[in-house]
């Protein structure tokens, strides 16, 4: 230890002597394990000698005057020191050692370099990576010097040094680059063409020949391009003579390839001068790489494809190289002639690589080449565009799993190497899309590009969905300028609902990819929100993913421009039909999100929007939870847009499908929209019914309204106007058909096998009265009809639709005075509707509702009553019906209105007892006045009384059995109506009718019979007949009528007794009855007759037309009723006992 610091004294007190000495051991490569603590030990010296000068003078006499040591040249130490130092950038101290040398030797080198080296070295000091600063140091100190010999001298040191460093070593890739640089700045272009002209002869002494010759020809191309190009045609044209070419090889050198000059024009291209380079480039650089490759290509003369990896590598880093080198060159106006030739040979290496392997570079390398090829003009036409993307997407994406990949390997490197082919292959498709799709300034192009990608990014296979969307997010993220017109909805809709895709690289990449789309619009987002969002997506609980996904949505649905909503919808829609279940869910969220943020601006967009929803219903059926999304986004919609979402839908063909069915109940079934949609449909039924008739929309909002109705959707609030409109609809399509253009597109989406349903618009419209009357009665507002079901077949049948109607009213919750009344009030304008049908139905239901005397308390019945009195007198017989209906039920409902309106009322019914073509019609009238009658007195009827029981007369014997029963029913009534004035006319009129209550005593209908005995005991006491009670007494005091013969004959026996005029008046008007209809009255009348004869006086037996009875009778006895002949045979027999008897002769 005492020794070494001795020696370190003694150096420093002798520094001028030593550090010179020192330099002689930098240069020789066998000291170059040295050098670290060689450079330590010369830059102490220095500073020693620093300290001890004088004056400049004496040190460098000092160093001058070192004798017999030969010193390095300056030429010499500096490539030698400028090689060393780029060590430094591998953190080795002897590059950081020889930094430091060059900055304190500034004067040694050259005293040219000390101001510049003085600023410029330590600037090199701070980053101590890469070469390129030092490459430029070169330049501008050689600049500097601006001596030619000098620089010659420096090239020839920077040769010598050649084998002295590995030729993979960075020192060696350094010294390429400082000769290249060096001939570069040399003015003496004999030695520079001399020295290109050896390193092609010999690029043995280089070492690497093709990367040594490459980098040296390039970096010389930056100022003497014309002699590198003409050097290099020199040389090939004599390495074509094959004699040169064979004494190469005999003498042991080995020369250059045709690969290594198709890479040297690579090179020289890439380097050579911006304003030099295009004039030369199809000549005298692209023609000469594409005539080496064609010669590598020959096989025996013929041109085949070259599978040599080695030439397919040169030659596409070649072509590489030129079109960085001519897009570098920034001339707009330059067209590469040479661009369509070239990017189909790099297609051709992309079609000719396995589509089941990746163990070549060719195919990264070759899309590296098209992406700068596609730069250049001229511009391809996008079809040319799409081609070429589609066939390098083909040859990458359907690669097997990079795991499969790695397989093939055997090793780890291979497996090493097999995963950076992938990775740089992906990288550089992603660039190739990026740079291809957004150099376009068409934003349709730039759409027709980016869908290329669609089918890998729906993929069944994960593998290929992974990586699409990796490129995908390649494309859309960092700094994009796209075309202004570029829409992003579709790209939304088709990228987001990934964001809960099977991989966290694929939900990465889909959330990112969204979020990019808005940033290439220049939209600005919550982007720090949405990158921690983002995070999330690496979590494999779905739950989470859904979640997630569904926060994003709402962050940037509302930031989706209004106008590309209808494309966003369409490709959810699509989505919700293909995807898995997890993004059918996401496509669901992002879908509804996106319409309630949006759905107020979808007013010029929605009839599109609704068609599409349209188009996917039938797919989307068979998929449930895809369909319940679809139903809630027409939700959706119609809580914005309600009235238009209801006229679209009502456009419908009759009778509506199943999904249209489905569509209606959704809307019902939804809080979002349940609440505005009944309103409209009443107010769209209402607008269609204006004029009283139904047009097809009528009945297709009445189906509409069936279908919501049925959800359980209460209707208190609007039960006034749907009865009263449904009604109406009912009434004005009552005997419709529907035309066939309605079913017409319907019959064509049958399916095979389905048959056609008959759509009758009343029975559509009856369908729909059905189901709100149904969810009235849950609701209290109406009660179940007397009846049944039966109800609805009566209103849809023009010949039984008054009958229903007053059976609807009737089933009217009347205790509900406010919807009772608010029916009545909407209802009235029906009585003049200029549509009969109308009329008839609203006649029908307040001649029900007239009954009711807690509506003639509230409502305003008076009205109607004046308006049921005009119909009367109308000539349609049903309306007519109605009207005299309503009439006589006011007897019910508003007893003291009929004593005020006697006579209007009374003149409207008796008028219908005319109407003998309509028994309806004389029916009703004769209820009407039973009714009418027995609120008034004889004095109220008097002018009407006579009229009214002729009237009623010829109703006896009316083949209607309501009829019959109705006249008996109102003759009785009449008996308490004679007062004196009519007590006479009413006693001939009963003996006139006593032969048809005798007869009806036996009538079919066992009411009637009834009803004529309850006539006959009011009637006897006007003919003084009392004694015949007992008779009648009888009759209905026996659980079983006795036989007619027996109390026909008792009846005669009293009758006869006390009054033979009338016995004589039953005889001659019992001739019509043999004729009767019904074998019943036939028989009682024959036995009736045989009664008469019985006990008839010997004065009437004489004016007995004895020869016409006994005709009837004969004829009676080939009756088809056995009574009928028995009857008939046993009156002959008394016929003739009593003309015996009296000797009167037959």
């Amino acid at each position: 230890m005492e020794k070494n610091e001795q020696s370190l004294h003694l150096a420093l007190c002798f520094p001028q002597v030593l550090w010179p000495r020192m330099l002689t051991f930098v240069v020789p490569a066998e000291y170059t394990g040295t050098l670290e603590y060689l450079f330590n030990i010369i830059r102490i010296l220095i500073m020693a000698e620093e300290r001890k000068k004088n004056n400049a003078k004496e040190s460098t006499a000092l160093v001058i005057s070192t004798g017999a040591v030969k010193l390095p040249s300056p030429q010499q130490l500096l490539a030698r020191l400028l090689v060393i130092s780029m060590l430094a950038s591998l953190g080795k101290l002897c590059g950081a050692g020889a930094i430091g040398l060059l900055k304190t030797l500034p004067e040694i080198i050259h005293p040219k370099l000390v101001d510049l080296w003085k600023t410029r070295i330590p600037e090199l000091l701070q980053p101590l990576e890469g070469t390129r600063e030092w490459d430029q140091l070169l330049k501008e100190s050689l600049w500097k010097i601006s001596d030619v010999a000098w620089t010659v001298q420096l090239s020839r040191d920077f040769s010598q040094q050649m084998g002295s460093y590995g030729n993979t070593s960075v020192e060696k890739r350094f010294l390429w680059k400082a000769l290249g640089t060096t001939l570069a700045s040399c003015q003496d272009t004999d030695f520079v063409s001399s020295q290109i002209r050896e390193f092609l002869i010999s690029p043995n002494q280089l070492g690497d020949q093709r990367q040594g010759i490459t980098s040296i020809l390039g970096y010389c191309a930056e100022k003497h391009f014309d002699i590198v190009l003409k050097v290099l045609k020199t040389f090939q044209d004599r390495e074509k003579f094959f004699m040169n070419r064979c004494k190469g090889i005999f003498s042991g050198k080995k020369s250059l390839t045709k690969t290594d000059v198709m890479v040297i024009y690579g090179v020289v291209a890439l380097h050579a001068p911006k304003t030099q380079l295009l004039t030369r480039l199809d000549q005298d650089i692209v023609s000469q790489v594409l005539f080496l490759y064609g010669q590598c290509s020959q096989v025996l003369g013929m041109s085949v494809m070259n599978k040599d990896m080695d030439v397919q590598m040169s030659f596409t880093r070649s072509i590489t190289e030129i079109g960085i080198a001519v897009q570098d060159a920034e001339d707009q106006g330059f067209k590469f002639s040479y661009k369509e030739v070239l990017l189909g040979y790099m297609l051709d290496f992309i079609r000719d690589e396995p589509l089941d392997s990746l163990a070549s570079p060719v195919r990264w390398k070759a899309l590296i080449a098209i992406r700068y090829l596609s730069k250049l003009k001229p511009q391809l036409s996008l079809n040319d565009n799409l081609n070429i993307l589609e066939e390098n997407i083909r040859r990458l994406l359907p690669l097997p799993p990079l795991e499969k990949l790695k397989n093939e390997g055997e090793t780890d490197k291979d497996k090493e190497r097999i995963t950076f082919l992938y990775e740089r292959s992906m990288d550089a498709l992603g660039k190739l899309l990026r740079t291809m799709i957004w150099d376009n300034v068409k934003a349709d192009d730039c759409h027709e590009m980016f869908n290329l990608l669609r089918m890998w990014l729906v993929s069944q296979k994960e593998w290929e969905r992974e990586r699409a969307f990796q490129i995908t997010a390649q494309v859309l993220t960092n700094d994009i300028e796209a075309p202004e017109e570029f829409k992003i909805g579709s790209l939304l809709g088709l990228l987001a609902p990934h964001s809960c895709d099977t991989l966290p690289t694929i939900r990465q990449a889909a959330a990112s990819s969204a979020i990019g789309l808005f940033c290439i619009k220049g939209i600005r987002l919550e982007v720090e929100r949405l990158q921690g969002l983002q995070e999330g997506l690496q979590s494999d609980d779905v739950h989470v993913q859904i979640k997630i996904s569904s926060k994003i949505a709402k962050i940037v649905s509302k930031l989706l421009p209004s106008e590309e909503l209808l494309t966003f919808l369409e490709e959810t829609l699509d989505g919700l039909e293909s995807l898995n279940p997890t993004c059918t869910k996401a496509c669901g969220i992002w879908m509804i999100a996106a319409l309630k943020e949006q759905g107020a601006a979808l007013e010029d967009q929605l009839l599109e929007i609704l068609g599409i929803i349209y188009h996917h219903m039938p797919v989307l059926r068979q998929k449930e939870e895809s369909f319940q999304f679809m139903l809630e986004a027409i939700s959706q919609i119609a809580s914005f847009h309600m009235d238009a979402v209801v006229a679209n839908l009502l456009q419908k063909p009759l009778p509506f499908d199943r999904d249209t069915k489905t569509l209606w109940k959704s809307l019902a079934e939804n809080p979002a929209s349940s609440g505005k949609l009944l309103r409209a449909l009443v107010d769209k039924l209402e607008n269609g019914l204006e004029d009283d008739l139904a047009e097809m929309d009528a009945i297709s909002v009445a189906c509409a309204m069936n279908e919501v109705v049925s959800t359980g959707t209460p209707v208190a609030g609007l039960y006034p106007e749907l009865f009263t409109l449904l009604l109406k609809l009912v009434s004005c399509t009552l005997g419709q058909k529907m035309p066939s253009s309605t079913v017409s597109h319907r019959r064509r989406v049958m399916q095979q096998g389905e048959r056609q349903q008959n759509a009758d618009p009343c029975r559509l419209s009856i369908t729909t009265l059905k189901c709100v009357q149904a969810q009235a009665m849950k609701e209290g507002l109406a009660k179940e009809s007397d009846e049944g079901d039966n109800l609805w077949t009566l209103l849809s049948s023009p010949g039984t639709h008054h009958i229903g109607v007053c059976a609807l009213a009737r089933s009217m919750a009347v205790w509900q005075h406010g919807v009772i009344l608010d029916i009545m009030e909407q209802l009235l304008s029906s009585l003049t509707s200029s549509s009969e049908n109308y009329r008839i139905t609203g006649t029908a239901f307040f001649s029900e509702l007239m009954k009711e005397p807690i509506l003639w308390k509230h409502g305003n019945l008076r009205d109607v009553l004046i308006l049921m009195d005009q119909s009367a007198w109308d000539s349609n017989a049903i309306l007519r019906q109605m009207a005299i209906r309503g009439l006589g039920n006011t007897a019910s409902g508003a007893p003291h209105k009929v004593k005020k309106h006697k006579q209007i009322i009374l003149e409207s019914i008796i008028r219908g007892l005319y109407h003998l073509a309509r028994t309806e019609v004389v029916c009703e009238s004769l209820k009407a006045l039973k009714k009418i009658l027995e609120l008034l007195t004889d004095r109220d009827v008097s002018f009407y009384f006579k009229e009214i029981v002729l009237q009623a007369r010829t109703f006896f014997e009316d083949e209607q059995d309501d009829v019959r029963l109705t006249a008996i029913f109102l003759f009785e009534n009449l008996a308490s109506l004679t007062g004196r004035r009519w007590k006479i006319f009413f006693a001939e009129e009963i003996k006139k009718s006593m032969i048809s209550f005798l007869l009806h005593l036996w009538d079919p209908n066992p009411k009637i019979g009834a009803a004529c005995c309850d006539v006959l005991i009011i009637c006897i006491p006007f003919l003084g007949l009392q004694e015949l009670y007992g008779v009648l007494d009888h009759l209905l005091d026996g659980q079983d009528l006795p036989r007619a013969r027996d109390f026909y004959r008792q009846f005669c026996v009293k009758l006869a007794k006390k009054n033979q005029e009338i016995l004589w008046i039953l005889h001659t008007h019992s001739f019509p009855f043999f004729t009767s209809n019904w074998e019943t009255i036939r028989s009682a009348a024959v036995k009736l007759t045989d009664a008469i004869v019985l006990n008839l006086t010997n004065q009437y037996m004489e004016l007995l037309d004895r020869e016409e009875l006994t005709t009837r009778l004969q004829a009676l006895r080939q009756d088809p009723c056995i009574s009928v002949q028995r009857a008939a045979e046993a009156a002959l027999q008394t016929l003739l006992r009593r003309c015996k008897e009296i000797s009167i002769p037959l």
